[in-house]
């Protein structure tokens, strides 16, 4: 994977690593490298980003990318599942900060202005 380079020409690359098919090793012509499964979801393919090379290693990648077909088999669009964890995440964030909590992350509060 190491010595694997961008032929030039064109914009991303991908290339198949093996293990559960769709998974592919994307370069970027700067050099940038990113793990994608390839899939087709209710008819319609879907490339899904598993991480960059190298913070997500080969082995991983392919734990990824099993659990995400997995999903897919068992009828969980794994897309929408990313979409409703992160604006769950978002809505939990705002329901979290308090008019207080506002005031004292401000960096120009004056000190007893509560």
């Amino acid at each position: 994977m190491k010595r694997l380079r961008h032929p030039g020409a064109g914009g991303k690359k991908n290339f198949a690593m093996g293990g559960p098919s769709g998974l592919q090793l994307q370069l970027t012509p700067k050099g940038g490298r990113t793990w994608v499964l390839r899939v087709s979801i209710a008819s319609k393919r879907h490339e899904i980003g598993l991480g960059g090379y190298p913070d997500v290693p080969l082995a991983e990648a392919r734990d990824r990318a099993r659990e995400i077909k997995g999903k897919i088999w068992r009828g969980i669009n794994p897309r929408e599942e990313r979409k409703a964890a992160q604006s769950a995440l978002a809505a939990a964030e705002r329901r979290g900060m308090t008019f207080r909590d506002a005031v004292e992350k401000w960096p120009h509060r004056k000190v007893g202005c509560l």
